[in-house]
């Protein structure tokens, strides 16, 4: 078996490097189960979880994954997204759908600053087959 290594940058703030070693079945090419999909969240979808914070539940079921996928995300957002913080903090992952809870910083409510405004782009990487 080979194995490839496929590097994700993650900017958060520590700026790390994560390395993620995937195997691989074809010695000749990586493996053409192997998907990288990406996609953009509905911004009307933000749940308050307090009087500060707010989560999102990500649907990439389009993605067609077999199994929990390699998942990095950013967030858009048009004012203050600077003050949010856990844009890259993925939770209950699955095939189907991971989670992102967001807190602001600047001591305001995530939810009213993301909620219609603000949507989770990300990429991920697992096997469709």
């Amino acid at each position: 078996m080979k194995r490839i290594a496929v590097r994700f940058v993650l900017l958060g703030l520590l700026g790390c490097l994560r390395a993620v070693e995937i195997e691989v079945q074809d010695k000749a090419s990586p493996s053409p189960c192997l998907k990288t999909c990406a996609g953009t969240s509905n911004p009307n979808t933000w749940t308050r979880y307090n009087t500060k914070d707010a989560f999102q539940w990500v649907d990439m079921r389009f993605c067609g994954f077999v199994k929990k996928p390699y998942v990095m995300t950013s967030l858009h957002a048009p004012t203050r997204h600077w003050t949010l913080v856990g844009t890259s903090n993925i939770y209950e992952i699955s095939k189907e759908f991971f989670r992102v809870f967001l807190t602001d910083s600047a001591m305001g409510s995530s939810y009213d600053e993301c909620m219609g405004k603000c949507h989770i782009q990300f990429m991920a990487l697992g096997y469709t087959c």
